[in-house]
């Protein structure tokens, strides 16, 4: 019996911890019908715009993660992040081809740790001794290395569409922030001079046997670039998590970071912070000293806190795009236009209404030049017309950019400020209708950790505690898939638990949870199942493990007496539910 992930994490995800990607169910159905229609080569290069921190990065290397478990020899992932470093452009030539093949070979090899870094040439002309096209293609970029380094870019740029075309596969090709390629990449003769390498891909984009993933955070100047290669690529804009997600988000992070929240709190943070899974994360991991999400009135004095320059990281990120527009607009004016449409939001304004409203001295075409730079640093977004413009519609960066510049424009206090923004935030949330089952199992998850914490015993949570069994503080709790055959691989079928819980100890009990969380009582029939699972896995698991059942709307007589006699221990929902997270 052997314990299985279901997925082979290849691609490091920089998100930290696997367990912290919530939701994005939609989203990655979405990625895998593209990948599916481009093994019928009809999926068309996409482009997926959203800021920084949405989750852009998570998604597209979970997708590459199972695109690489899932193991179709037809469609290969390839993923490359474009960094915030120079590069000339021989140099980064040389290192996209050689980890485009070295992720090539790790997939077709089955050997993930190969993906963490490209290797040399001479040990792809080995790996590729089976492979005469892959084998001619290196022979041929050693050459141009050697003998024609101006062509290396070219060469390397199209390798994914030409390998894929002469072995009839597909190569997946991921660029995460792809609008760096105009940025970043020097002359290799002259490295103060920038070379513009997205326009190079308008041929590239059009491939149906290695289309493109491209995703930036910069929305307006990945936008831009997109647009300027008419017809190549289809736009995607990644928004907030789905209000089930959000639910799950908050408990998840609650449980990674062992913060203290409530079941009314919960929903709570996820409806004033507009289902944002950044603004999430740092409401619930903000360094306030006072921070009690316990409460809404603590819930929304850390989402002020968060907007703090200087201290909130919600704040650093804002201040990550301010900075670099108004260095480029350089006129106080811009403070005034984003401030004014702020305070308008969500409607629009034209600019001969922006021009009369604020008193600007200023020419049509002057204001339009800098209305421009503003959309696109992502400051400001564009409205129905290439006359109107509006606000970004988020409640959390206007209050960001209200404590830096309303006090200079407004002459309107910091307090005054901050009061306003939690009534705005507390009485614009939508009240979304939070349904009983969504997040039940992050909600179970935490729940059992914050009892394990609290030093609760097994017999204080169960109303059927089995002897020499313990609640113990737990390694891991999350969901998990075992494998009868150890031989096994990740694609045959194993039996899925809702949660295992691991204990720290050894010696300590392991515990395997089925939740469930319906408007009605759990049938005989349905605890049945469980008991099935039971007898599938009790007496092959390694460790001492107990097998509880969670069930929200309790269970029937019949239900109830299944389970204990087949030694399954029914969870106590409301004692569960009465431990308090210990403070630090």
């Amino acid at each position: 019996m052997t314990r299985m992930p279901d997925l082979i994490y290849a691609l490091t995800e920089e998100i930290g911890d696997p367990d912290l990607f919530v939701g994005r169910k939609a989203e990655l159905a979405r990625l895998m019908d593209w990948a599916a229609g481009v093994k019928r080569r009809l999926s068309k290069s996409t482009g997926i715009l959203s800021r920084r921190k949405m989750g852009k990065t998570a998604l597209l290397q979970r997708f590459f993660n199972i695109l690489y478990t899932r193991n179709d020899p037809q469609l290969i992932p390839f993923y490359v992040r474009i960094h915030e470093e120079p590069i000339r452009r021989f140099d980064f030539a040389v290192s996209f081809y050689r980890r485009l093949l070295t992720q090539y070979f790790a997939f077709t090899t089955r050997t993930p740790e190969m993906v963490k870094k490209p290797l040399p040439f001479a040990e792809l002309k080995e790996l590729a001794r089976d492979d005469r096209h892959v084998a001619d293609d290196i022979r041929v970029m050693e050459d141009i290395v050697e003998n024609f380094p101006a062509e290396a870019w070219q060469y390397a740029r199209e390798a994914g569409d030409r390998i894929s075309a002469l072995n009839d596969v597909r190569i997946i090709q991921i660029l995460d922030e792809f609008q760096y390629l105009d940025k970043w990449i020097r002359d290799d003769y002259d490295s103060g001079r920038v070379v513009k390498l997205c326009a190079s891909y308008l041929g590239p984009a059009a491939s149906k046997v290695s289309p493109q993933l491209v995703a930036g955070s910069y929305v307006g100047w990945l936008n831009a670039i997109l647009r300027h290669m008419v017809g190549r690529y289809r736009e995607w804009r990644l928004g907030s998590l789905a209000d089930e997600e959000a639910l799950e988000a908050v408990y998840n992070y609650a449980h990674s970071y062992q913060v203290p929240i409530t079941d009314d709190t919960a929903p709570y943070i996820a409806e004033v912070t507009g289902n944002d899974p950044f603004y999430i994360a740092a409401t619930i991991s903000n360094l306030s000293e006072e921070k009690d999400l316990t409460t809404r009135a603590g819930v929304l004095d850390a989402l002020a806190f968060e907007t703090i320059p200087g201290k909130g990281e919600i704040a650093q990120t804002w201040m990550e795009y301010v900075w670099p527009a108004f260095d480029q607009v350089n006129d106080k004016n811009a403070h005034k236009i984003v401030l004014y449409l702020a305070a308008h939001e969500p409607e629009e304004r034209g600019r001969d209404q922006i021009l009369e409203d604020l008193g600007l001295e200023m020419t049509d075409r002057e204001l339009e030049e800098r209305l421009h730079k503003l959309v696109k640093a992502d400051i400001l977004a564009d409205g129905s017309s290439n006359f109107r413009y509006r606000g970004l519609g988020d409640r959390i960066f206007a209050m960001v950019f209200r404590r830096i510049y309303s006090e200079e424009i407004e002459r309107i206090s910091v307090g005054k400020i901050e009061s306003d923004f939690k009534r705005e935030v507390d009485s614009a949330r939508r009240q979304a209708a939070w349904h009983k089952g969504d997040a039940a199992e992050y909600k179970a998850r935490y729940r059992l950790l914050v009892a394990s914490l609290a030093g609760a015993a097994l017999a204080d949570v169960v109303a059927n505690p089995q002897e020499g069994l313990t609640l113990d503080r737990f390694r891991a709790i999350g969901k998990a898939r075992f494998y009868l055959d150890q031989e096994k691989s990740v694609e045959a079928a194993g039996v899925p638990v809702d949660l295992h819980a691991v204990s720290e100890r050894e010696d300590g009990t392991d515990l395997i949870v089925e939740v469930k969380a319906w408007k009605r009582a759990v049938t005989r029939s349905e605890a049945a199942a469980f008991v099935k699972t039971r007898e599938a896995l009790a007496g092959r698991l390694e460790k001492k493990t107990g097998f509880l059942f969670y069930s929200e709307s309790g269970l029937s007589r019949d239900a109830a007496a299944v389970l204990e006699e087949a030694g399954v221990m029914i969870v106590d929902v409301a004692k569960l539910a009465g431990y308090e997270m210990p403070r630090p």
